[in-house]
């Protein structure tokens, strides 16, 4: 299958998340719930490097967040 256009889902709706650390996670390749919910320890070590801000993935819950608005926004568990 071909991947599909997506549209960057608002990761502020995620608590930790405002707009300076949104387009860090952009700029990472992460734009949408999907991303972020299925991130691992790998991407999640990048990604802190790069946001300067280690643990708080994991600590703030993102990736438990991100796949509750994955659910409400498009009715289907990750």
């Amino acid at each position: 299958p071909s991947p599909v256009a997506q549209t960057p889902d608002d990761l502020k709706l995620i608590s930790g998340i405002g707009p300076t650390l949104e387009k860090k996670l952009h700029a990472c390749g992460v734009t949408g719930f999907r991303d972020l919910a299925t991130l691992s320890d790998a991407d999640i070590e990048r990604i802190e490097a790069v946001i300067k801000f280690a643990g708080r993935i994991r600590r703030e819950d993102w990736i438990g967040q991100a796949k509750a608005h994955y659910l409400q926004k498009y009715g289907q568990p990750l």
